[in-house]
């Protein structure tokens, strides 16, 4: 059972020029953007598919993490530096550009990244039911 599902993944990623790496029953598929999917496929009655974004990618920097802890991070360092341009703002200086620009850069690249998730998963799913 494990081998036909290894198989019919494997045979899905060439068809579809994806980059991976294969190790004992655990397939790594790199996508754009340093965005890298696991697919274990160790446990016969459950496939496990997990995501992370590696080293230097456009929502943490240099912080590996998966997608859904970097979102929760992006949004705690939204809030705070939107109370520091708030502060900023009583005092005259007003950073509200940068801000506006920041939170522009968040929404993208946390869509981009999660539609290319999201649709890499419903690609593998339509494969291996």
């Amino acid at each position: 059972m494990i081998n036909i599902e290894l198989n019919k993944t494997v045979e899905m990623l060439e068809k579809f020029n994806y980059k991976y790496k294969l190790r004992n029953s655990t397939i790594t598929v790199t996508l754009d953007f340093s965005q890298n999917v696991v697919i274990d496929l160790s446990n016969p009655s459950k496939i496990i598919i997990r995501d992370h974004l590696e080293n230097w990618n456009f929502l943490t920097g240099c912080i590996k993490m998966s997608l859904k802890n970097a979102i929760l991070y992006n949004f705690i360092l939204l809030l705070f530096f939107g109370f520091l341009c708030q502060y900023l703002q009583f005092t005259g200086n007003s950073l509200t550009n940068l801000f506006l620009t920041f939170m522009g850069w968040i929404l993208l690249f946390s869509t981009y990244y999660l539609i290319k998730l999201e649709g890499f998963k419903l690609q593998l799913k339509t494969i291996i039911k």
